[in-house]
């Protein structure tokens, strides 16, 4: 059995999936990630050098839309859940979202002629309203993989293929946007980002399209026939799903590391190695490095499980975060490798997680009887959100402390703050999730056990109402 390959069988329950199905799941996160790239990225850069917002406001306004986040997920994935059409369960949510996903991305990027609060409260409105149109997208098509199929192995394959393409979008996204900006602004850095991400919104819009018309939504009787699941039975499954809580601290966890680190990136490339024109080559490379090890790691992860792959990443990026601590006043040509070199252990964190995530939905279904996967990936999606929105507010409070102001020569000590806040502070949150990734147990022999486990009880129930039913008609 390999990881990308032109056809993958399975014996644990759910279809089978083709190349040009797992190739067009994909492509769909290429859609839905451009979005989150640019803003990931950017936008605090965007807020803070375009806009010309002050650094704590820009910080607060990302973290409180991001907690805003904390709401709309879950509501978001229970809605999913509890949907049912002739389209599938969230399919339609990617067909009917994608339209008004680009536009909000596009306002997002528009700086009005507006000053002090008006500009504000422009700015936290337009990204609430984003935040809110890529849950109603993401969370449905990140829940999308567990419906494809229930094989642990075949869905590491559809991981692959989504992560080759969301960082084939993170690429083109971190290596174009700032020279395209500078290029398409005519002077007006601030204008230049809204034509890019207009662009960009274009091509989110038809990726996920395609994304849609290619995969089919499989479903067996018995997940038709089961009643729909209420409140309690889902907080009953949560408060009894042990492996997805523990994935869900590491990505809370890891999140906020690399995040700050990620971020305070852009500020330590322009103002410590002054050389913000390389940025776009970083980035580029950063994410290429994260494309190509992502089919080595769905590799390893086969043989030796994704236990061992969580644990590689997080020693990975401690190791590289130790080092650039140590060398940060070295040569770009040394600094700016070494911080590539960090995407491997990112690569290994991406595909795990994407990988485990869809086992912890039938982990739940045993515990509980319960199956609801939007509610679990809805979770997740608050975990990452919400880790990056309360990193983007420590980042824009550090970025204070230290004495940061934005388009000015730094002081030494703002520039030594940079330096912990690229390489010790991420470095922290790697240990703690390096300690928890020790506890994960959820391997491919334990799931394929779980799913004939219930596959076997589906038998019993569906025999024993077969059998009921001829009894009463007799």
């Amino acid at each position: 059995m390999t990881v990308i390959g032109e056809k993958i069988p399975t014996d644990l329950g759910g279809a089978t999936t083709t190349l040009r199905s797992r190739i067009g799941f994909g492509f769909g996160d290429f859609g839905v990630s451009i979005g989150w790239n640019i803003t990931n990225t950017f936008v605090l850069f965007y807020y803070t050098d375009a806009v010309g917002l002050p650094n704590a406001v820009a910080g607060t306004i990302i973290m409180a839309a991001m907690i805003w986040d904390g709401i709309t997920d879950p509501v978001i994935g229970v809605l999913a859940s509890w949907t049912r059409t002739r389209w599938g369960r969230y399919r339609p949510y990617m067909l009917f979202g994608c339209i008004p996903l680009a536009l909000s991305l596009a306002l997002m990027f528009h700086r009005p002629d507006l000053e002090g609060t008006e500009l504000i409260v422009f700015v936290a409105a337009t990204h609430l309203l984003f935040r809110t149109c890529y849950t109603v997208v993401a969370i449905p098509y990140s829940a999308l993989i567990a419906r494809l199929s229930r094989n642990a192995d075949e869905r590491s394959s559809l991981a692959v293929w989504r992560l080759l393409f969301a960082t084939i979008s993170g690429a083109l996204v971190a290596g174009l946007t700032l020279d395209l900006s500078k290029a398409l602004g005519d002077g007006d850095l601030a204008v230049g980002f809204g034509r890019t991400a207009m662009i960009f919104a274009a091509f989110s819009v038809a990726a996920i399209l395609v994304c849609v018309a290619v995969t089919r939504e499989s479903e067996s009787q018995a997940d038709i026939d089961q009643p729909l699941p209420s409140i309690g039975n889902i907080l009953q499954m949560l408060s009894k799903n042990s492996a997805f809580w523990l994935l869900f601290a590491i990505l809370f966890i890891g999140g906020t590391g690399s995040t700050i680190g990620g971020k305070s990136g852009l500020y330590f490339l322009k103002y410590n190695l002054e050389s913000e024109s390389l940025f776009g080559l970083f980035a580029g490379g950063y994410a290429l490095t994260i494309a190509l090890s992502v089919p080595f790691w769905g590799w390893i992860a086969k043989r030796r499980g994704k236990k061992f792959v969580l644990l590689s990443a997080f020693s990975i990026a401690i190791t590289v975060n130790g080092a650039l601590f140590l060398l940060a006043h070295a040569s770009p040509l040394i600094i700016i490798p070494l911080m590539i070199l960090g995407a491997v252990g990112a690569g290994a964190v991406f595909l795990s997680i994407s990988a485990a995530m869809p086992d912890t939905v039938e982990f739940g279904e045993l515990k509980t009887g319960v199956r609801a996967e939007a509610v679990i990936y809805g979770l997740m999606a608050f975990a990452q959100k919400v880790s990056l929105g309360v990193a983007v507010g420590i980042l824009g409070f550090g970025l204070d402390l230290i004495g940061y102001r934005a388009n000015e020569v730094q002081t030494a000590e703002a520039t030594e703050g940079l330096i912990y806040l690229v390489s010790l502070v991420p470095m922290s949150f790697y240990i703690v999730c390096l300690v928890l990734a020790r506890r994960f147990d959820l391997d491919q022999s334990r799931h394929a056990e779980i799913v004939r486990e219930i596959a076997a009880k589906k038998r019993i129930a569906s025999d024993g109402a077969a059998g009921t039913s001829k009894s009463q008609d007799r």
